[in-house]
């Protein structure tokens, strides 16, 4: 098992686990993930997810795309509904993300109401760097926070940014010094918002996305078929080789 579930006062806690890579997604890791969130609104009124103290999560699992291509991602529904099922669940979430966020890892937090950081924290998306893009929600979710020039910088060139310029940017609302620190912040967060109204909380998460997103979904649905057609890119197929020789 990589991932690590439990509900205490009404606070669901999800804890990526799986530090020997990094909590890179693949398929079974974002189906264990699904499996836990397929009811938490029944069981929760807040969701909080950490990783590890080695990464929250370090992208998409390169073994795993080395060997499709656009036809068999199709096919095989990479990383498909049961990544939106992320993007729908109705009730808070708060991310608590230390090391690493990068690509996939940094579009589950994107995919959060709030982000909270320690002040090691690096986000990026490195996926033009193997002839890729952003395929899970990557360039409509960042956009809508930062505004497309410099969603467009960060995108386009795979640097990566530190905690403090994402809390510049308002990426993140919080950066912390340590792990205790941001655990304790992120715990007592989502303690504090638990004790409000279950309805008032989803009515209100469910008001601000649509302040943000509309039209948003459809995005990355279109997002997804462009990131899957460069599965069958001599570019691609070239640049993970590289990177697995590594």
């Amino acid at each position: 098992m990589s991932v690590d579930f439990e509900i205490n006062n009404s606070v669901a806690i999800l804890t990526l686990n799986n530090p020997k890579k990094l909590n890179a997604l693949n398929t079974n890791f974002v189906e264990e993930i699904y499996d836990h969130l397929f009811d938490v609104e029944k069981k929760a009124n807040v969701l909080v997810i950490f990783g590890t103290e080695k990464a929250f999560a370090a992208g998409v699992d390169i073994n795993e795309i080395d060997s499709l291509t656009f036809e068999k991602a199709l096919i095989k529904e990479f990383i498909d509904y049961k990544w939106e099922r992320i993007l729908n669940v109705k009730i808070p979430i708060i991310s608590g993300v230390e090391k690493y966020a990068l690509g996939g890892g940094f579009e589950l937090a994107l995919a959060s109401d709030i982000i909270i950081a320690n002040e090691n924290a690096k986000f990026g998306f490195p996926e033009v760097n193997l002839g890729l893009m952003p395929g899970l929600g990557g360039t409509q979710l960042l956009t809508r926070i930062v505004g497309s020039k410099k969603a467009s910088e960060l995108i386009m060139s795979g640097d990566f940014i530190d905690a403090k310029e994402a809390l510049q940017l308002n990426i993140v609302s919080k950066v912390l010094s340590s792990s205790a620190d941001l655990k304790r912040e992120a715990l007592n967060l989502a303690k504090k918002i638990a004790e409000k109204s279950p309805t008032s909380l989803r009515l209100i998460k469910e008001a601000i996305q649509l302040s943000q997103n509309t039209g948003c979904l459809q995005g990355i649905k279109i997002e997804r078929n462009l990131f899957r057609s460069l599965f069958s890119t001599s570019y691609k197929e070239k640049l993970t080789k590289k990177f697995l020789k590594k």
